[in-house]
């Protein structure tokens, strides 16, 4: 029996607005316990932002999450 992603998804889909900031997200993400945000802008998916992308934009460039847009 395979599993389906349905069985391995999330029912609930958790957005950040586009103008957040990457520690709003990694808060959110943490209370949500959840690896990755669906950006929107305007109610709109614009993209979406992992904990990878944070480690690799944000960590290892060395930037300030407070000050740094989510997109």
């Amino acid at each position: 029996m395979s599993l389906k992603v349905e069985d391995a998804m999330v029912d609930e889909v958790i957005s950040i607005d586009a103008d957040a900031t990457v520690k709003q997200a990694v808060d959110l993400m943490n209370k949500h316990e959840i690896g990755c945000l669906i950006v929107v802008r305007d109610g709109k998916a614009v993209g979406i932002i992992t904990e990878r992308d944070m480690l690799n934009r944000m960590l290892a460039r060395s930037r300030d999450p407070e000050k740094t847009k989510s997109v």
